[in-house]
């Protein structure tokens, strides 16, 4: 099997798993909208950004230089010595952060911060071994983990309020997801072998040494990505509270769980193929592998982002609490706004495979900027719809700026033919779902879920009638026969 169809296969066979995945997060936040007062939501969203925020800008390095180099160093020596020094670094980062807390509560009288740091413990650690698990093609073990991470964010939060409804306390959330990813880490941590790699006098300076010579340029991208990511929402608490922050956070979260696990899925299954070919074979290689591995995004993402915009109302009635459905264009605006951040992932490869990352740091700071600025002109003119206008506004000069100037080394291509036929069939998968959710004479949640089959059927009808969908269907059908 030729390396592009073992990319193909990985990605095709990781995506479900992600998209699941995606699923249960977006139950998880339809279910706390119901089981929590707005302003217990809201809190919780604001102490989960916070410690996203803080793992981008403290522990993002060290997860981009472990994905980087976790191959190469498994070949070496299954890894010990990467594990060990980032075991080390992981429990400093941890000791600091936890006095930094109880300084932080003691002066505030906040209770929030200690579930704060134990949750970016935990988050930090998820992430970062689920990446080394997907890096090192243990796709399995990286898929049953994430998938018992989102479930229990569901279950345990469900058991800790005990049935009730508009709970006034934020702290079984906190609970439930601190719970989740503890588990999700602990498990991964054993498939890594990391009981048997990790010991601290494998820890060296020379390997702590390479990982920051690759990671730590990457901190400055870090702060600007988290900025980037963050700013609207962290600017629509502040001006009007956490009752609507809560109804943007979770309206927000509905594509920001699509698209990353959209984005995730597939990058995963394409980059560990793409970084072999460029170690190992040719860089042309890599480069045309990098071209197919977009082609898979935006087979994904077009048609992901014209069917939110289509249900985004539906869903909100459906799912949310009534008083979130206000923010239902908040969906379909961060869901287009989602898709050009992922083709900056991809374009940001060429500079990734170079090892140069210096060019990402002025790129994302600029897209930082204008986040800034349109986040808070649009919040004033549109109320919080304006922050996600200024996400579409931010992420399109990120994408055009990152295309512009990458080509230095290489930009991805994807033929124009290809990209009319996966946008025209998206469109019409839009159109499809819409007239469905709109036109039914039956509930919305039976709208809902019609629209959504209406919609991926007459997508991949017209993917097929084009001819653009010819090398997934051929793959299908040859998995298929030697099933049989």
């Amino acid at each position: 099997m030729s390396e592009k169809n073992t990319m193909t296969r990985s990605a095709m066979l990781f995506l479900p798993a992600k998209v699941l995945e995606g699923v249960l997060l977006l139950f998880m936040s339809a279910l706390y909208t119901h089981i929590f007062t707005e302003t217990a939501a809201g809190t919780f969203g604001r102490v989960q950004q916070i410690s996203n925020f803080a793992y981008l800008l403290v522990a993002a390095w060290m997860a981009n230089a472990s994905t980087r180099y976790a191959a190469e160093e498994h070949k070496r020596d299954k890894a010990s010595g990467l594990l060990s020094t980032m075991t080390v670094v992981y429990l400093i980062m941890g000791a600091v952060g936890a006095v930094s807390c109880a300084v932080l509560a003691v002066i505030t009288g906040s209770t929030l911060y200690l579930p704060g740091i134990i949750m970016f413990c935990t988050y930090t650690a998820f992430t970062i071994l689920i990446n080394m698990l997907v890096q090192l093609d243990r796709v399995r073990p990286a898929i049953l983990f994430s998938l018992i991470s989102a479930s229990l964010k569901l279950i345990v939060a469900i058991v800790l309020v005990g049935g009730k409804s508009n709970f006034p306390d934020p702290t079984p959330a906190l609970a439930a997801n601190i719970i989740a990813d503890g588990v999700g880490a602990l498990g991964a941590a054993f498939a890594l072998g990391m009981p048997s790699a990790v010991r601290l006098r494998r820890a060296s300076r020379a390997m702590l040494d390479k990982m920051l010579a690759y990671g730590v340029p990457l901190m400055g991208v870090a702060l600007c990505s988290g900025l980037l990511n963050l700013f609207d929402r962290f600017y629509i608490y502040g001006v009007f509270g956490d009752a609507t922050g809560a109804i943007y956070y979770y309206n927000s979260s509905v594509p920001n769980s699509v698209f990353t696990m959209i984005s995730v899925g597939v990058l995963r299954g394409v980059y560990p193929a793409v970084l072999r070919a460029w170690n190992e074979r040719s860089h042309m290689e890599a480069r045309s592998l990098l071209n197919a591995g977009v082609r898979l995004y935006l087979l994904v993402a077009l048609p992901a982002a014209f069917g939110l915009a289509a249900v985004s109302g539906t869903f909100c009635r459906t799912f949310f609490a009534k008083s979130y459905a206000a923010g239902a264009p908040v969906i379909w605006m961060t869901a287009f706004a989602m898709v050009f951040m992922g083709l900056t992932e991809y374009a940001n490869k060429g500079y990734e495979l170079e090892q140069d990352t210096r060019p990402v740091l002025p790129n994302c700071a600029i897209a930082m900027v204008v986040k800034i600025v349109a986040s808070i002109v649009f919040v004033h003119l549109m109320g919080f719809i304006g922050g996600a206008v200024g996400s579409v506004v931010a992420f399109a000069c990120y994408f055009l700026l990152t295309a512009f100037r990458v080509r230095k080394y290489f930009m991805w291509k994807v033929p124009f033919g290809s990209f009319l036929r996966i946008l025209i069939s998206a469109i019409l998968c839009g159109v499809s779902a819409y007239a469905c959710t709109k036109l039914l004479p039956v509930g919305d949640l039976l709208r809902l879920v019609v629209g959504i089959v209406v919609g991926a059927a007459v997508y991949a009808c017209s993917l097929i009638v084009s001819g653009e969908a010819r090398e997934e269907v051929g793959w299908l059908l040859r998995k298929l026969k030697k099933r049989q």
